[in-house]
């Protein structure tokens, strides 16, 4: 027999049978507080057990057995109002379906499950008002007087998490899976040293919000040999929302994500929109991501203020994701709109490095658009490998994107401080495979273009200074570079292709270029 057979906070021993009937509250709860009084392990031995929500204390490990699920109930008002944080604001709402909360020292452990029977939930989500039970009307009621931004709360607060870490310091989640998040899965919320290893997490892919991971204004966060496939973004990461994000001002920083699957959902890495509390010191390495929306995905718009930076991509495969690469400044605006002035909400991105990335079966190249007034700055690829001919679809990415892209394949990159692409290979069907405007300084080196016939490979227009070297694409009688913009100073160009220095074509506003 295992020590954890006779441990003393064996919940049947508080009287749960696991019989997977009555609800069984009581018997965990009173195992979960004992052991947080004097440390030690809860035993959760297989079977079903219906609960309402849990909290785990200090110096407690709650290991769930193989064949063990905890499965939360199925009614709204057995879900306390509690403090905590969603879509970037504190705010009441229910209480989440497991809760760490303020507590040190506490490890989830074993091959159990922890499911939290979101189908109940989700069906609120749609609802008209008018159809909600009475008492869910008054709860909402409640959640709007506390919060006192009830425009911002609405369904978003409807639903719990389903595994929450708020406030808590060395906290480990090990073997577990966690499935079926009324609202997100797993969210690190205010806290320091948590890691996540050996972890499932499972939400269908109509989950409203089921988004997998979100740490949320959390320090020294460490998630690694992970299953995720999530009904939204995979793994996302916040510091706040606006004003109120930034006068909390906790980031999201010296995070490690490493040797993670990704199947399904919006995004394998998204960082932000809400990241006005900054968000900094972040390494992804050797991860899969297959048929999410985006790769690598950063978002943001005026407003949210803050700065992302210090990122680093590498030893990543994605297939058949529509985007890989999105850094979008313009999350929900309208990307053509004029500049305005630089201050306390005006947003930054800077220092992300791609590198040794393969996406294949891809539909667009990637996206990067910072803004007029403040451009994002410090981005780089090296050793990527692109293969962007998966049909278009519109319908994937935003109306903004479309717009821009204009039913291209292309890297698209616009207001940008600088940019380079090192060792890159890019397959497209159509022209051109990158594309710049309004960016002060690029740099092409060793650019390997695949596909047929493609003139111009590059355009650039009001770009500053532009400098292409050792660039081999397939022979064509057309131009390599399209230069336009009367803002377009300098473009530089060695080592190229045999010719590929005379395939230029300047356009009628580009007569102030000069190319050497």
């Amino acid at each position: 027999m295992s020590d954890l057979a006779t441990s003393p906070y064996d919940v049947r021993e508080y009287g749960a049978t696991g019989d997977g009937d009555a609800l069984e509250t009581d018997a965990l709860q009173r195992a979960l507080d004992d052991c947080a009084e004097n440390g030690g392990t809860v035993h959760v031995p297989p079977g079903t057990y219906r609960t309402e929500p849990l909290r785990v204390g200090d110096d407690t490990t709650l290991h769930l057995e193989a064949g063990s699920t905890l499965q939360f109930a199925r009614d709204y008002t057995a879900f306390p109002t509690v403090e905590s944080r969603w879509e970037g604001w504190n705010q009441a709402g229910f209480h989440p379906c497991l809760l760490v909360d303020d507590a040190e020292n506490v490890a989830v452990t074993g091959r159990g499950v922890i499911d939290g029977q979101g189908d109940y939930w989700w069906e609120f989500y749609d609802m008209p008002d008018s159809e909600y039970p009475d008492g869910l009307k008054e709860r909402l009621a409640e959640f709007d007087a506390l919060n006192d931004k009830a425009d911002d709360v609405s369904s978003f607060t409807l639903r719990p998490p389903l595994f929450q870490v708020s406030e808590s310091e060395n906290v480990t989640v090990s073997g577990v899976t966690l499935r079926n998040s009324p609202f997100w899965n797993t969210h690190i919320v205010y806290s320091k040293n948590v890691t996540l290893h050996d972890v499932n997490v499972e939400n269908p892919a109509d989950a409203p919000n089921g988004d997998g991971i979100d740490i949320d204004s959390s320090r020294f966060v460490r998630i690694s040999d992970t299953y995720i496939n999530a009904g939204d973004d995979a793994i996302c990461i916040k510091s706040g929302k606006n004003a109120e994000g930034r006068e909390v001002g906790r980031p999201a920083a010296q995070i490690t994500v490493t040797n993670c699957t990704v199947e399904a959902g919006h995004g394998g890495i998204v960082i932000g929109s809400e990241m006005s509390g900054d968000v900094r010191d972040v390494t992804v390495t050797n991860c899969t991501f297959t048929d999410t929306d985006r790769g690598v995905r950063i978002k943001t718009q005026r407003d949210r203020g803050g700065v992302v930076e210090d990122l680093r991509f590498d030893n990543i495969v994605m297939r058949r994701v529509t985007c890989p690469f999105v850094i979008n400044g313009y999350y929900f605006m309208d990307i053509d709109s004029d500049p305005v002035p630089v201050d306390e909400t005006t947003p930054m991105v800077r220092n992300v490095h791609f590198h040794n990335i393969t996406a294949r079966d891809v539909s667009y190249a990637g996206f990067f658009a910072g803004l007029p007034e403040q451009p994002f700055e410090g981005l780089s690829f090296s050793n990527v490998s692109i293969d962007a001919t998966r049909a278009l679809d519109a319908t994937d990415i935003s109306p903004a994107m479309a717009e821009n892209y204009d039913a291209s394949h292309t890297f698209y990159c616009k207001s940008l401080g600088d940019v380079s692409f090192r060792d890159v290979e890019i397959t497209v069907p159509e022209s051109p495979a990158l594309a710049f405007e309004e960016v002060e300084s690029v740099s092409i080196d060793g650019l390997r273009l695949r596909g047929d016939g493609h003139t111009p490979a590059v355009t650039v227009r009001d770009v500053g200074t532009t400098r292409i070297h050792g660039c081999h694409v397939p022979s064509s009688s057309g131009p390599f570079l399209r230069v336009g913009g009367s803002s377009t100073q300098t473009v530089t160009l060695s080592g190229n292709d045999e010719s590929l220095d005379e395939r230029i074509e300047l356009t009628e506003t580009a007569t102030e270029t000069t190319v050497q």
